[in-house]
């Protein structure tokens, strides 16, 4: 039987070992290629300069502005559970911490993934409720910066392509999620679409699939409720926090960039994160602080500066959160995965005897 299991099992794990190979190719050389742009007119001896003339003490409250924007969303987070579930505060800290840490020394958005499993296993929650969860709170953030990014419109000068790409994004945000509200007064209206759709496609067919469907309607219906606008301003704390922290770090650097300007960059680098990347994000966060400041003259070893200082902030105290928190826990990211692992291992035995019988 366990023959049986191992042969079976091959064809299905060769593609995925090669979409998975194809996916850090990708990363890497998306990290290189906006590595090698974000260096190429940098004067080493200038940055070299800059950071050592840099007042550190303002990275004090840089550190503050980042922890703050991490308690902000636990909270957040913890919020998107109810009325239905009650989760403690202390857990949705110690797997958002993880999932930091996972997402800077992992590739393949390994994070998410940790939050997730880490959450689900430690409450009674399932997995289908916790990325439900975790789909608003993308929705949430992705609202908040196109508001923002919209707001700061009139008051900055960009080329004329960022302007209709930004105008056009913040229109499709704020229509896709009148739309998700308005779905989410029709579940049982959407849930009978579902069956009709997906039941006549065989290998959709799945309660499993109608289950997910069902928790994010859920999910998205606490944007309607009265905790809606609780959400919404969680959110919009959470982005001040981060636009805080920035301008604590051009303090630190003592560089001429306008309030407007830092705010932009934190929109540009927060949007910049969807596209792949190392782990870290390194590369494409220092391209992305340098392509948002250089509307507003910034010179590239300046822009640079501020990267790399903004990036340090970053990684270090997540990273060293997320251990912390993962300690307080009693386990590490590796058990977590061995969990996530052991999962898909039974899985695939069950559907193993389903095709059996």
């Amino acid at each position: 039987m366990t023959d049986t299991i191992s042969e079976n099992a091959l064809p299905v794990d060769t593609p995925r070992k090669s979409r998975a190979w194809l996916q850090r190719s990708l990363e890497v050389s998306i990290s290189l290629v906006c590595l090698w742009l974000a260096l190429r007119g940098i004067d080493f001896a200038e940055l070299w300069s800059a950071l050592a003339a840099a007042r550190w003490i303002w990275v004090i409250p840089a550190i503050l502005g980042i922890t703050i924007m991490g308690f902000i969303k636990a909270w957040r987070w913890q919020i998107l559970f109810l009325p239905e579930h009650r989760v403690p505060f202390g857990s949705t800290f110690t797997a958002q911490s993880a999932g930091y840490l996972a997402s800077n020394i992992f590739p393949g958005r390994v994070g998410e993934l940790v939050r997730l499993v880490l959450l689900a296993s430690d409450q009674p929650v399932g997995g289908a409720r916790v990325l439900s969860t975790m789909v608003v709170e993308r929705l949430l953030d992705l609202l908040s910066l196109l508001v923002i990014m919209v707001a700061l419109l009139p008051f900055i000068e960009l080329p004329s392509w960022m302007m209709r790409s930004a105008q056009v994004l913040g229109l499709g945000a704020l229509a896709v999620t009148a739309v998700i509200v308005v779905l989410s007064f029709w579940k049982a209206r959407v849930l009978g679409w579902a069956h009709a759709i997906f039941g006549r496609i065989h290998f959709l067919d799945r309660p499993g699939l109608y289950a997910s469907i069902e928790h994010l309607i859920d999910g998205f219906a606490a944007l309607r409720g009265r905790r809606g606008p609780a959400l919404i301003l969680l959110s919009f704390a959470a982005w001040a926090a981060v636009i805080g922290e920035s301008w604590s770090v051009r303090m630190a650097v003592q560089a001429d960039v306008p309030f407007t300007g830092m705010v932009f960059a934190v929109v540009l680098t927060s949007l910049g994160m969807a596209a792949p990347s190392s782990p870290g994000y390194i590369g494409v966060f220092h391209f992305l602080v340098i392509e948002a400041l250089r509307p507003f003259g910034i010179p590239e070893t300046t822009a640079m500066s501020i990267a790399l200082i903004w990036h340090a902030v970053n990684y270090i105290v997540l990273s060293l959160t997320g251990m912390i928190m993962l300690w307080v826990h009693g386990t590490s990211i590796g058990q977590v995965l061995a969990k996530w692992r052991a999962r898909g291992g039974n899985r695939q035995q069950t559907d193993d005897k389903s095709k059996v019988t």
